[in-house]
């Protein structure tokens, strides 16, 4: 699926008209995961793309009396893709049996493809573009799909007796009418961590925040589970079905497993539940425990109401106050330049890395643009510095193929380099160099990584067979640091932009990725932002002709710089590529 970013769920697919009507109803949900809401909006639309132009308004019905074999699996598509209370009409489509053992909250199958009716055997023939989990978070899959529906007459009707498990909902459906949320998890005990799922557009905001804050009650992915913790006890609940809302307001009733928690879990309680209502417009949260307020320091003492203001600011997966400044090494100066003009100016920054020492390959700058990192020497040599005072140590030598390295929130420098018996990965803490436990590094080679903004992810480019492998990892804190839990996304299948090469990648927000790729070597690479889960996939700026070697991005304005290996720097203009620095052999910003 190719996605934007900045919309990934508002792509109209042909028909000019599509009827949506809103139904009042209860969510369901099963316990102990978030289940596919079986209530909401009635999005009236039809399963597969229509071959028409000009395509009529389509109800969803249940069958009708003397509906052949075909007809009766595009009403059930049509019903699957449009979401009712329990699925009622869906239901009906199947044989009783069938109906029973379906289970809508299962998941959802993301499919394109055609019908295909021979006699009584109706098969979809297709792709499986990409699947949501229990959890609602998105896996992409580029299979081929072949679903047989297994008719059968029961009471002189023809009846759906296979059903695939959970949702059936087509490419174009998905694509339209379903958004993309991130709850909110606590990683290394002070920060907040994204975790994306995706939801149906339920139309209502009290609806929404429902499934929202029984997503966060029900805990991260199974992925993200090992590096997060959550300062909401584990069989907390909602003591009531659904989150109201009045006047911007959500009140929260939570059961009274959260009674013990001390001041400090409470304010981190309400930061994970605000950031998570964020999106909605959310201006506050007033919490009840057996109908009663529960008091969360810094809340109003007369309503109980907490809002997301300067206190919560540093739980933000971004870290506050990150300059928007870049750093480049010219002619083996490192300066920086604070100006993202079209005629930036770059000034040296204070000591022997401003003065040109040394040959610098690479940099990396603190969140805080306090301490800057360089490669020199050719990729055998780590060096570190406070920017103020220009002072320069030696974290790493004696090692080859130094990688860009990365500054944590956490005041941690990672660094990846071959010590002569392949890959290894480090990080320095407080002067302390340790490497990092980690078989990650095993397969292939790894040629860029990237830690997120909050310190918990880190995307790798690595090179496997001779092709470019893009993914996640996690960064597991506790006794010691490792590195664990290989999350591939897919960046070359049917339904994307094929990026069989990638060369650099950097965090561009919180949950999505600057990428530099392209579907071979022998053509210009170019700049695509990817959701953490490669649900989107979007072009940024016009292509260029340049050999794009690297890339950095500004946070705050989400500003993309890319080095070319001639030297020169191009600014992301928002239409098209705009020449900044020359001369430059490295280039990182803040983050």
């Amino acid at each position: 699926m190719n996605r934007s970013v900045s919309s990934p769920r508002h792509r109209w697919v042909g028909c000019r008209r599509l009827v949506l009507a809103v139904m009042v109803v209860a969510l369901g949900l099963v316990a102990g995961c978030v289940g596919v809401p079986t209530s909401g909006p009635v999005v009236t639309i039809d399963g597969q793309a229509p071959e028409c132009q000009n395509c009529i308004d389509v109800d969803v019905a249940p069958p009708a009396a003397g509906n052949d074999p075909k007809q009766i699996v595009q009403g059930f598509l049509r019903a699957t893709s449009n979401f009712q209370p329990n699925y009622a009409v869906a239901r009906q489509f199947l044989t009783t049996g069938a109906g029973e053992k379906w289970a809508p909250e299962s998941g959802v199958s993301i499919y394109s493809g055609s019908i295909q009716a021979a006699g009584d055997t109706v098969i979809l023939d297709g792709r499986l573009v990409g699947s949501l989990g229990p959890d609602r978070t998105y896996t992409g899959r580029d299979k081929a799909w072949r679903v047989n529906f297994g008719m059968v007459k029961e009471d002189g009707e023809w009846r759906i007796s296979t059903p695939p498990p959970g949702l059936m909902v087509a490419e174009f459906a998905f694509d339209s009418f379903y958004q993309t949320y991130n709850l909110f998890f606590v990683g290394n005990g002070s920060v907040l961590v994204p975790n994306p799922i995706h939801l149906a557009d339920l139309r209502s905001q009290a609806s929404t925040a429902s499934v929202l804050i029984s997503a966060l009650l029900a805990g991260p992915s199974r992925w993200l589970a090992p590096a997060v913790t959550s300062a909401i006890p584990e069989k907390t609940a909602l003591s009531v079905d659904a989150v109201t809302i009045d006047g911007g307001v959500a009140e929260v009733a939570l059961s009274d497993d959260v009674l013990n928690l001390n001041e400090g879990q409470r304010t981190l309680m309400a930061a994970q539940v605000l950031y998570t209502l964020r999106p909605l417009g959310i201006r506050g949260v007033a919490f009840t425990v057996d109908q009663q307020p529960y008091a969360i320091p810094g809340a109003d003492p007369g309503t109980f109401v907490v809002s997301l203001d300067a206190r919560f600011q540093a739980f933000d997966p971004i870290p506050s106050g990150v300059p928007e400044s870049i750093f480049t090494a010219r002619a083996g100066k490192v300066g920086v330049t604070t100006s993202l003009t079209d005629t930036p100016d770059s000034t040296p920054i204070t000591g022997r890395l401003g003065a040109g020492k040394w040959s610098v390959d690479e940099i990396a700058v603190s969140p805080t643009a306090s301490d800057i990192a360089a490669v020199t020497d050719g990729g055998k040599v780590l060096r570190a510095g406070e920017v103020a005072n220009g002072g320069v140590r030696t974290v790493i030598d004696q090692v080859t193929g130094l990688l860009r390295p990365n500054y944590t929130r956490f005041s941690e420098l990672w660094a990846i380099g071959d010590s002569g018996k392949g890959q290894r990965l480090w990080v320095e803490r407080d002067g302390k160099v340790t490497e990092v436990r980690t078989t990650l590094l095993k397969r292939g080679r790894v040629r860029a990584f990237s830690i997120s903004p909050d310190g918990v992810r880190m995307a790798l480019i690595r090179e496997v067979d001779g092709r470019s492998e893009l993914g996640l990892a996690r960064i597991v804190r506790g006794d010691g640091i490792r590195l664990d839990g290989w999350l591939p996304l897919d960046v070359t299948s049917s339904t994307t932009p094929n990026l069989s090469v990638l060369r650099d990648l950097s965090w561009s927000d919180s949950t999505s990725l600057a990428v530099l790729g392209g579907s071979s070597a022998d053509v210009p690479l170019a700049v695509y932002r990817i959701s953490q889960d490669a649900s989107a996939t979007a072009a940024v700026g016009e292509p260029i002709t340049w050999d794009a070697t690297g890339l950095a991005v500004a946070l705050k304005s989400q500003t993309v710089i890319v080095l070319d290996r001639d030297g020169q720097t191009w600014r992301d203009g928002r239409t098209q590529w705009v020449s900044f620095l020359d001369k430059v052999s490295a280039v990182a910003c803040p983050g």
